[in-house]
Order: C-alpha cells, then structure tokens, then sequence
C-alpha cells in the first residue's frame, strides 16, 4: 500500500483520504437539511432563523476551543479585529448561500463553491504575493466553463442565464476568499485556535447585530420560536455541527498528509450533493424534490465534473 510521510511517522493514502473525505460528505449533507429548512421547515420565514440561530450556535463552540488554546487573548488588539471581520463575512456569505439555495436546487448551487480558490488567487496575487502556475490558471478556465455549465436554465423556447443565483454564489466565493485571506495573515503568526475562537466572535457577533438591526430577519427567528418550532432549531443546530466537525475533521487530516492534498478532497463536496440529491429523490421525495430529468441530470454532471477537474489542477501544482 502506497505510504507518505508526515511527521516521522508513515500514514497510508488510504487512511488519510478516508478521514478527509468526511469533511466535504458532512457538508454536503448541510447542504441539503438546509434546503429541507428553506423549503418544507420554514417556507415563509426563510433565511432569517437560519443565519441568526447558526450565527449563535457558533458562541456554543467557544469554550470549548479556550479549553484546547487558553492563551486565546494573547492576540494583538488589530488582530482581534481583523479575525472579528472575517467571521462577519462568514456570516455574510452564508447570507448570500441562503438565499440562492432559497432560488435554486442544491446540486446547482454548492457547486459554485470551486470557485473560491480563483478568488483566492486573485487576493493572494495583490495581497500576499503569490502566483499561480500555467497548470493552476488553466484548472480556474475549466472551473468558470464548470460555472457556466450550470449557470444556464434551458427552456422550450430560450436558454435563461441565472444571474441571481450566479450572482449570489460569487459574492459568497468572493466573501469566503477575503476571509480566507485574512485568516492566513494573522494564523500563520498566532496559531490556529486563537484564531478561530475570535472569527467564531465575529460570526456570534454578526448574529446579534442581525437580531437587533435587521427587522425582517428577527420578526421571522421570533416568531419560530413562539411557534414552538423546535425541530426547525434542531436542525439548524445540527448543520452548524456538521459544519463545525467538517472543519475539525479537515485540519486533523492536514496532521497527516500534505494540506495542498487535504484541500483537494473537498472538491468531492459538489459530487456528494448530487448523489445525495439523487438518493433522497427517489427514496424520500416528499423530504426532497431534486430534477431528475436526463437535460438537467446530464447539465448538472457536466458542470460539476468540471469543476471537480479544476478543483483538482489548481491544487496538483505548487
């Protein structure tokens, strides 16, 4: 069995990728609870609940990373606000997500997704001073065509571009690089935990201020709370979980193999929310309704193998 070594210690391919592959898998199944929330839980108030009560949940993870780093406070009063910002735009770009999974299905909408490391390139070019590889720029050509394949919605008489969605899913690409970036700048100098625990400040603080500030979205997280809607809050709870676990599960497996090669597994994640998608429509479909028609069946496949293809060039080189 092929090998690598990491650490002084050799761990196998098999036992590395195994353990990486829960990440985008865990991922994906958020994704389709919160379209299952969006839809059949909270059809009429929507993204509110969901971004308000995430954004809290995420307070629950704080003492449980001061118990693992207590020297959390360690970190200069810019970085603090600096980290506080990138967990603000996380929930931005959740923000964004919600609302194009509130337009379109799941296995057209996570999918744009792959394009976060073009941004990222972008961003690193002008902000960190790193360059891309012949081979990278191309893996980002075959992403954009990827993106297209799924940007069209073929009609009886026209061909429609979503721009809405599309929209949607770059600006949180967009965010999610920015915060990417920033994230490094500070991590790489005060350590991975530290860090964490002020971006999850900033995402409980993005939820507060969406409670207080935002109208619309507090009248709808209230009133399911009156309605006593306590598996909608459950499950809102449990995506935030499988959100959180991803996450943990994808910085253990950079402990035994090389990150650029971690990263690459989580290309699997649009892969993972077609199947499932599949798997629910025919198994469960009053649960989920995902277009099964070989047009859209063929579309959503050729979009997502190319961003999968991309994903993959743009981590083989560096």
């Amino acid at each position: 069995m092929l090998a690598s070594s990491w650490g002084g210690k050799a761990v196998s391919v098999a036992s590395w990728f195994l353990i990486a592959l829960i990440a985008p898998f865990l991922f994906a199944c958020a994704n389709h609870i919160d379209k299952f929330l969006l839809e059949r839980c909270l059809p009429e108030q929507k993204v509110g609940p969901i971004i308000i009560g995430s954004s809290l949940f995420s307070g629950l993870a704080l003492p449980l990373i001061t118990m693992v780093d207590p020297d959390v406070g360690t970190i200069s009063l810019a970085g603090i606000g600096i980290l506080t910002a990138t967990g603000i735009l996380s929930a931005a770009a959740v923000i964004c997500y919600l609302h194009a999974l509130d337009l379109d299905e799941a296995s057209f909408v996570t999918p744009f997704y792959q394009t976060i490391p073009i941004f990222a390139f972008l961003l690193g070019y002008f902000i960190l001073d790193e360059t891309i590889t012949p081979i990278q720029a191309g893996g980002s050509v075959v992403i954009i065509l990827g993106a297209l394949a799924l940007s069209l919605e073929f009609g009886r008489r026209r061909i429609r571009f979503k721009r809405k969605v599309v929209g949607l899913m770059l600006a949180a690409s967009f965010l999610n690089a920015i915060n990417g970036v920033l994230f490094k700048i500070i991590a790489v100098k005060s350590g991975f935990w530290a860090c964490l625990f002020w971006s999850f400040v900033g995402q409980v603080a993005a939820g507060i201020t969406l409670l207080v500030f935002a109208a619309a979205y507090r009248r709808d997280f209230v009133a399911v709370l009156r309605q006593r809607r306590y598996s909608a809050v459950v499950l809102i709870g449990v995506t935030e979980i499988f959100f959180d676990v991803g996450e943990s599960v994808t910085l253990y497996a950079t402990l035994m193999a090389p990150v650029v090669l971690v990263l690459l597994v989580n290309s699997f994640q649009p892969l993972f929310v077609f199947v499932l998608g599949i798997a629910a429509s025919v198994l469960v479909p009053e649960l989920e309704s995902e277009t099964l028609a070989p047009k859209k069946m063929l579309q959503k496949g050729a979009g997502i193998g190319l961003m999968v293809l991309g994903g993959y060039l743009i981590s083989m080189d560096r």
